[in-house]
Order: C-alpha cells, then sequence, then structure tokens
C-alpha cells in the first residue's frame, strides 16, 4: 500500500521524536539520579588536614573517613601509594610554573614529577626544570597532540614505574589532597580514577561565560556523579585521571584523536577497567577568555565528542550485548548523549517542526511526545542547576542561553562541513596571580544541598594548595 505524504510526514516526526526523547530520557536519568544520596564506600585513607572537606555524613565520597583514622597523624596513619603526576605541555610558558608551584610542595619524597614538553618552541621546558619538575622533550612536530605526550610519559616512567599514573594537564590547578585522593583510590580499587574536573567560576566575564560554567558542571560534575550513584562507569576528561601502573601498560593513548582521555577511558572499559568517578578529588581551569580561543577549544572538545560517538558507540554496544555487561551498555548510552547544547537545538527543532505539521493537519503525537520529553529535560536541568550550579550560575544569567546556543551553533555546523580532524591547542592567557591561586573548592553532597556554594569557598582552614602537611608514601598492602 502506497504511503501518502502526510502518512511519511507523520512517520518521520514520530521516529525523530523518538530518536531524541533517548538521549534526552538518558541525560535526565543521570541528573536525577545524582540528587540521590548514595551509599557509604571506604577507599582508602586519605589525611583530614590534607584531604578536601568531608562532612561525617559524607556517605557517598571516595574517600569517607572511616575509623581508626579519622582523627589520625602522619606518623600512625598507612602509607599511600607512590605517585608520578604527568603533565603533558605544549608551548605553556605561561602557566606551567603556576601549576608546579601547586602540585610539588604537596608531594612526597618518593613521589615524581614529570613534564613531557611536547614539541615547544617557548620556555616550557626551562621553566618546569627551575620550578623542580623531570622534564623531557619531545620533538615530533608531524605527530603532535596530547597523546603521544602522554605515550612518550609512560615510556619515560617505565625504567622506574611508580604505583599510580595522576595525569594533570598544563593548564589546571589540583585542590589540596587532590592527587592523595586519586592515588589512593586508584590503588585500592586497581581502576582508572575520574577527578572532578570543573571551570573556575571566578574567570567568568559575563552571562555567556556563566552559562559555559553551567554546561561544564553538567557534563563534568552532575551527569558522572549520576552514573556513580547507577553504578556505572564515567568518562576519563583527560585532566585529573589516576591510572594504576598495571593498567597503564595496557594503555596506548598515541594517536590524533581530539578527546584522546575519552578514547582511553573507552579502551581501558573494554578491556575490563572500567572508569571510576572520584568526586571529592578536584581539579580546576581557567575559562578562556577571548571568543577566538573559546571558539577554539569547544570545537576541539565537541567535534571530537561527535566523532567519538559515532565511532565509539557502536563498538561499546556490541561489547556490551556480546558480554552481557551493563556499565559497558551504560556507558555507550552516555557517549550517545550530544553536547548539551546540541541536544536542546535538537529537540528545539524538532518541536517546532512537530508544532508546525500538527498545525497543518499531521498527527499531534510527535508533538506530544517532545513536550513531555521538554518539561522532563527541564525539570532535571533545573534541579541540576538547583543543587549544583545556583550560586555560580545566578538566575538572571540563565536569560543567555539562547545567545549561547546562537553561538556554538557554527560549531556543530563546521562539523558537517569542515570537520576538525586535527589536534589545536587553546591559547592561554596570563594567568593572574589571585584568580590563578591554587584554592579548594571544598566538595561534599551536604554542603550541596545546604547552602549550594560548590566553588565558593577555600579549604576551611584557610590553607592554599602547597602548604598542606606531607604524608608518607610508599606502597598500599
Amino acid at each position: 500500500m502506497t504511503m501518502t505524504i502526510p502518512q511519511a510526514i507523520n512517520t518521520i516526526l514520530l521516529l525523530a521524536a523518538a530518536a531524541a526523547l533517548l538521549p534526552i530520557g538518558a541525560l535526565c536519568l543521570e541528573c536525577l539520579a545524582a540528587l540521590w544520596p548514595g551509599r557509604r564506600r571506604r577507599v582508602g585513607w586519605v589525611k583530614r588536614s590534607v584531604a578536601p572537606p568531608i562532612t561525617e555524613n559524607s556517605r557517598w565520597g571516595c574517600a569517607s573517613l572511616d575509623p581508626p583514622y579519622a582523627n589520625a597523624t602522619s606518623e600512625d596513619a598507612p602509607s599511600r601509594p607512590r605517585a608520578a603526576v604527568l603533565i603533558p605541555a605544549h608551548d605553556e610558558q605561561l602557566v606551567i610554573e603556576h601549576t608546579l608551584q601547586a602540585i610539588i610542595p604537596t608531594l612526597s619524597a618518593a613521589d615524581r614529577v614529570l613534564v613531557v614538553a611536547d614539541n615547544c618552541t617557548d620556555r616550557t621546558a626551562e621553566l618546569a626544570r627551575r620550578a623542580g619538575a623531570e622534564v623531557v622533550e619531545r620533538n615530533d612536530p608531524p605527530r603532535r597532540g596530547k597523546g603521544y605526550a602522554l605515550q612518550r610519559g609512560f615510556r619515560h616512567l617505565a625504567d622506574d614505574p611508580p604505583d599510580v599514573v595522576v595525569a594533570i594537564d598544563a593548564d589546571c590547578l589540583p585542590e589540596p589532597g587532590a592527587i592523595d585522593l586519586l592515588a589512593h583510590c586508584a590503588w585500592r580499587e586497581h581502576r582508572p580514577v575520574q577527578a572532578r574536573n570543573l571551570t573556575d567560576r571566578r574567570l567568568a566575564n559575563g552571562p555567556i561565560e556563566a552559562v559555559s560554567i553551567l554546561a561544564n558542571r553538567v557534563t563534568n560534575l552532575v551527569r558522572p556523579l549520576g552514573l556513580m550513584r547507577l553504578g556505572a562507569p564515567c568518562r576519563m576528561t583527560g585532566t585529573g585521571m589516576a591510572i594504576p601502573w598495571p593498567l597503564v601498560k595496557e594503555a596506548d593513548p598515541a594517536g590524533g584523536n581530539l578527546v584522546e582521555d575519552m578514547q582511553l577511558g573507552i579502551d581501558l572499559a573494554l578491556r575490563g577497567h572500567l572508569p571510576l568517578f572520584c568526586p571529592e578529588a578536584g581539579v580546576s581551569s581557567a575559562m578562556p577568555e577571548s571568543y577566538r580561543a573559546f571558539a577554539s577549544q569547544r570545537t576541539r572538545w565537541e567535534h571530537g565528542h561527535l566523532r567519538a560517538a559515532l565511532r565509539q558507540v557502536p563498538r561499546l554496544l556490541w561489547a556490551a550485548l556480546r558480554r552481557r555487561s551493563w556499565p559497558l551498555m551504560a556507558m555507550a548510552v552516555d557517549l550517545s548523549i550530544p553536547p548539551l547544547t546540541l541536544l536542546v537545538a535538537i529537540w528545539s527543532a524538532l518541536a517546532v517542526l512537530s508544532c508546525l505539521a500538527w498545525r497543518l493537519g499531521a498527527s499531534g503525537l510527535p508533538a506530544v511526545l517532545l513536550a513531555g520529553g521538554g518539561v522532563a529535560l527541564a525539570v532535571s536541568l533545573g534541579a541540576a542547576w538547583t543543587v549544583f550550579c545556583r550560586r555560580q550560575v545566578p538566575p538572571r544569567a540563565l536569560a543567555a542561553v539562547p545567545l549561547y546556543m546562537l553561538c556554538k551553533l557554527p560549531i556543530y555546523a563546521r562539523f558537517l562541513f569542515h570537520r576538525q580532524n586535527s589536534w589545536v591547542r587553546t591559547e592561554r592567557d596570563s594567568p593572574d596571580p589571585i584568580s590563578h591561586a591554587p584554592h579548594n573548592l571544598g566538595y561534599t553532597l551536604g554542603d550541596e544541598i545546604r547552602s549550594h556554594n560548590h566553588g565558593e569557598e577555600r579549604d576551611r582552614t584557610g590553607r592554599k594548595a602547597g602548604t598542606a602537611p606531607i604524608i608518607r608514601s610508599g606502597r598500599t598492602h
């Protein structure tokens, strides 16, 4: 039987609505799951004076303090695994010293800091050595990118392997105790671990930047936290990730992938090593101040995410079905969710088309389904904003959401017609010594619900990174 034009339109719109509702439903589930309290899990000892503030009733963090070490001192506490902090850097002379000044004083004598100066044409290597780091210089211009730098760092560390490798970007600052938390968690769980990786809100210059912070927090805090609640693995975001050395030997990050960190997490998951989110360990980075740098950074991230989704979701789905693995299935579903701006843009376009078709006599079912999806999306994102982002993104800033979407639509258009395939470094701004100072974001779920102060306070004792006492290092038994 021949299908009429109205029937064909109805069918197309219904299939499009169903396709859009799948990622919307997954996103809503992750956001709402992040609001539920998690079960208590002790992953390793972290000295209270070193770790980010953890409330006594915090039942979900990676570093929940259990007796007998709640009031332990460095003399009677168990040692932690040896850590090597690996920092890939390409022309980072503006920020590398600030990063090393935040990291080196918090490490023990048994730990190492390795900077891989990758195809640098500035003083990155010289400044890193002067700050006290080991430096390996790599010069191979045709093969440029973070993946190659990580591989070179892994090879250098193999001569004297640590227990855990913690990768930190050159423009990121870890919170006090974050490296200790990550090393403990990765070694005890024998899994890759990803820290909370957020943009420093104090450098937002207007409502568009505030909306960018909201998107960053939904992607790097709310959704991973929801996945953790559901017992699913998270994505690796490149900075603030810790990998036990036995797993490093299985990793092969080299390549020109735009999101080599995400690819590394997928490869490890397919080998049976599911990445774990550790929300009480955090790193922060400055937001690009110029639109050119912002567009360059977002183009690399968004194009890399979309390419990874197109290539890796089928691979993950096949592995999940073949192994009957719920975690791999959850990872595939999470990866299939488009970037938030693109998802909202797709929903808006389909909603307008469905309402227009309904007005012209087509079925109203697609419009009704999309309306329900829109309500669910608004409720879940609104709840996540209320609990996790209200202080950082004030209500008046939400009015800039349409303008923020318009700024990013050309990025998605270029993915269709002029796709970025090579790694491009984001331009850096000279760090302000005050706003770029190391700080502690002091995250606990209880603090979020009571005061919504994520990212507002420093360490409750007033310390900055680099002044915390040093704890002993060694293999954990």
